[in-house]
């Protein structure tokens, strides 16, 4: 009889810190919406799927890397921002129909005050996951021209 006592406390203690856990894990969940604030912001988005391949995986990770190597004040400053999103959470499905992609997909958006103004896929992510360099140069190179053009 004591045993059974001894394994309900403990079933029971794993149900609240299981709980515990939960709740704390999404309130500290990123959001993939852009803040609202007064100035520019330049989001790059890497929207991709709970199953994820090592190619998948691979462009999340260069792109990434590439943006911090390229962009570590403006990231800082939070004039640019990093978000890996998975369109597969209820919270996050519209963006497959906001921008148009029916595959892993790295975005350019544009905001200001919070609104956004433009945005641009990199089409050549998954041509290029191939070579690290000529990829991280890509990423880097279009984040750049969008920023001279669109700012």
């Amino acid at each position: 009889m004591k045993a059974r006592s001894i394994v309900t406390v403990v079933l029971l203690a794993f149900v609240g810190v299981s709980v515990v856990y939960l709740v704390i894990g999404e309130s500290r969940s990123e959001s993939a919406e852009p803040d609202q604030q007064t100035g520019h912001k330049l989001i790059a988005y890497y929207f991709h799927r709970t199953q994820r391949c090592r190619t998948c995986l691979t462009i999340e990770a260069y792109a990434e890397e590439a943006l911090k190597e390229a962009f570590p004040q403006a990231l800082k400053a939070g004039e640019f921002q990093w978000l890996a999103v998975n369109v597969e959470e209820p919270a996050n499905e519209h963006f497959v129909e906001d921008y148009q992609f029916t595959s892993s997909a790295l975005v350019l958006v544009y905001t200001q005050q919070g609104e956004q103004k433009q945005w641009r896929t990199l089409e050549r992510a998954w041509e290029l996951v191939g070579d690290e360099l000529k990829f991280k140069a890509y990423v880097e190179a279009e984040a750049l021209a969008f920023l001279e053009k669109d700012l």
